[in-house]
């Protein structure tokens, strides 16, 4: 058994699911994770979580903002800011923010704080919207 586990600080999205496969967004990559893998412990970036869950032909998607992977030889656990699947994701609310972080990084009155937090937040809304975007 391989088991993936899945918490926000708000919720839990998966608990102990028997997988085959993982695909994590690692901060250097994106990590395959199959059983027998070697234990590690990574921060995640903003991407697409994907997972086949044992004895299904399907990935399922997830949304990650950031967050921290650890795999050990029971399975892997991921706590992420925020996580959503994509029924979960508001498509129009989504647009509104690219656009929002779009005009302010074109602005150019921002301090540098300023333009991390907004480069993250596109990068946050270009996921959501590819991840709305997987269906059942």
């Amino acid at each position: 058994m391989f088991l993936l586990t899945l918490v926000t600080p708000q919720k839990k999205l998966v608990t102990d699911l028997d997988i085959e496969e993982v695909f994590v967004p690692a901060y250097a990559g994106e990590l395959n994770i199959l059983p027998g893998h070697a234990p590690l412990m990574t921060t995640l970036q903003p991407g697409a979580l994907r997972y086949r869950a044992k004895d299904s032909d399907r990935l399922r998607y997830v949304a990650i903002s950031w967050g921290y992977c650890e795999v050990h030889p029971q399975g892997i656990n991921i706590l992420a800011e925020t996580a959503e699947f994509p029924e979960e994701i508001d498509k129009e609310r989504v647009a509104r923010a690219r656009k929002r972080a779009e005009e302010l990084l074109v602005d150019g009155n921002l301090n540098l704080d300023e333009i991390e937090k907004f480069q993250r937040k596109y990068a946050r809304t270009l996921v959501r919207a590819e991840v709305s975007e997987q269906s059942e």
